[in-house]
């Protein structure tokens, strides 16, 4: 497993998005709306245990993560 860093410009942000989303990478933002504790799942990739990858536009950071990974490792209780 690894974490990718990605850096991109504000104005190809949505397109990126869509990509990483047909890709099938989920935005912490998404997690973290749905009760999920991203925390634990970042300790996760930083471990190695699902893909991540970090986009930077500007000032701004996001993380992305693999929704098939996290829900693998949310069913075997690595995190809740």
């Amino acid at each position: 497993m690894a974490i990718w860093q990605m850096e991109v410009d504000s104005r190809d942000a949505t397109k990126n998005r869509r990509e990483l989303q047909r890709k099938g990478f989920v935005s912490a933002n998404y997690y973290s709306s749905n009760g999920f504790d991203v925390n634990a799942i970042r300790a996760l990739a930083l471990a190695g245990k699902i893909d991540a990858l970090r986009c930077v536009m500007g000032k701004s950071t996001r993380w992305y993560y693999f929704e098939s990974q996290v829900e693998l490792a949310r069913l075997r209780g690595e995190f809740h």
